[in-house]
């Protein structure tokens, strides 16, 4: 597994660490940014973006971008709206938007 990362979804992820809910202190999302940045390969996101199908969350577009100009096999998430454009956003891409859950348990699992 190679995660992959550009400008905006890296933002993103520094956004979402800091949410409450997380009850993470400053310095433990910088930690755990240290542990996970240094493994995923930086993608540059070409302007304008690659054409993804309609999702109801703009925040999510960058996710897609990402997997489909880093043409990724697999885009991981428990995101509703993401899941919910799976198979349209398969047919345009040739990724697979699967939660952890399905990831684990579908029969896409990707070849080696």
């Amino acid at each position: 597994v190679l995660p992959l990362a550009s400008t905006a979804t890296v933002q993103e992820l520094v956004r979402v660490l800091a949410y409450a809910k997380f009850r993470l202190s400053k310095a433990e999302q910088d930690e755990l940014l240290a542990d996970y940045l240094p493994y995923a390969e930086t993608v540059h996101i070409p302007q304008p973006p690659p054409t993804v199908p309609d999702c109801r969350d703009v925040l999510d577009l960058p996710f897609m971008h990402l997997a489909m100009a880093g043409k990724a096999q697999v885009l991981v998430s428990g995101d509703r709206d993401l899941l919910a454009i799976s198979t349209e956003f398969k047919q345009v891409s040739g990724c697979a938007i699967l939660s952890l859950n399905m990831l684990f348990t579908s029969a896409e699992i990707i070849p080696h």
